[in-house]
């Protein structure tokens, strides 16, 4: 839902029902926007991070969200705070940054009222810009535009995580790019996309809480959770331009590795993987897609398991 109040004063209110049937805040901002490079929103909203998160669930390359992006957020990748954000050099240069009330805000965490997160990206289109609003991004725009954007975003909380008595800090940044490019006069031969992202996430040697740590269950609140280590992801696609009925297909394969920190959460470096190989059926580009995807699945320490998923999304 969204409302205006001035010529620059707007208000964004999104819910999203949880799995246990109640209703949560997912987006509640108020947006004063008076010019192109320079805006501020309040509330609660995507903060500062990864590529993927900015997709949010419904932008993505493909269904399922990557694992290997785990920027906490006090629900679906969002906290409370205030952002300035903005655009430049005809809208190629994208910046946000802004600060926010952090992870392990709890009792017994590591930052009970205490220390706000401090969050931050910026990113530059070398070709179209991106045709997204605000900050936002997407993985892929189904030819809409040729695209070659390199981001870079970075995270620091002091004692974000552990408990009250073994705390450490929080601090993560990543680099992602994505390329998108119509192949052809108004991308007669399809459309190729190549995405990749490179992540650092840090402890400070310290093990996080649980994650839902004192909460009703690990859906509630910016607790616990956050993992020290090393991941990327790398996936690309390509969209056929033959219509088979009412729309176009798009296979898709993606790889995410998360490398732990070396003895800290086992011997030696322990890693969990993901390979997905699939495709989407594309009727409306991310208001009307079908997904089917083969995962498999290795998390650390354990035996690999795989899975087909079937998807569908639908916004209106």
């Amino acid at each position: 839902m969204g409302a205006q109040f001035h010529k620059y004063v707007k208000s964004t209110l999104n819910l999203e029902r949880l799995r246990d049937g109640n209703w949560n805040v997912l987006d509640g901002v108020l947006q004063v926007e008076r010019w192109k490079a320079f805006n501020i929103w309040g509330g609660r909203m995507l903060t500062p991070s990864d590529r993927s998160n900015l997709d949010g669930p419904y932008f993505l390359s493909t269904y399922a969200f990557p694992m290997v992006s785990q920027y906490p957020g006090a629900w679906s990748g969002r906290d409370d705070g205030i952002s300035v954000w903005g655009k430049l050099l005809k809208d190629r240069f994208r910046y946000v940054a802004g600060v926010y009330r952090g992870h392990n805000w709890v009792r017994g965490g590591s930052n009970y009222g205490e220390h706000p997160l401090f969050a931050a990206r910026m990113e530059y289109n070398f070709l179209d810009p991106e045709p997204s609003p605000a900050y936002y991004t997407a993985s892929t725009y189904y030819g809409k535009a040729d695209i070659l954007a390199i981001g870079l975003a970075g995270q620091y909380e002091t004692d974000g995580v552990g408990t009250a008595q073994d705390k450490g800090d929080y601090k993560a940044w990543n680099v992602d790019g994505l390329f998108e490019k119509r192949i052809g006069e108004g991308a007669k031969y399809g459309v190729y996309t190549l995405e990749g992202a490179y992540y650092q996430y840090y402890t400070g040697g310290v093990k996080d809480i649980a994650a839902g740590y004192g909460q009703r269950s690990g859906d509630y609140g910016n607790v616990g959770g956050v993992n020290d280590g090393t991941a990327f992801l790398a996936s690309t696609a390509y969209l056929i331009p033959y219509r088979l009925g009412w729309g176009r297909l798009q296979p898709l394969v993606r790889y995410q590795q998360f490398r732990f920190r070396k003895d800290m959460y086992g011997p030696g470096h322990p890693k969990t993987t993901q390979l997905d190989l699939g495709g989407n059926y594309v009727m409306d580009g991310h208001n009307l897609r079908f997904t089917f995807d083969y995962v498999r699945y290795k998390p650390m320490g354990t035996r690999a398991v795989g899975a087909f998923l079937l998807g569908m999304q639908f916004q209106y």
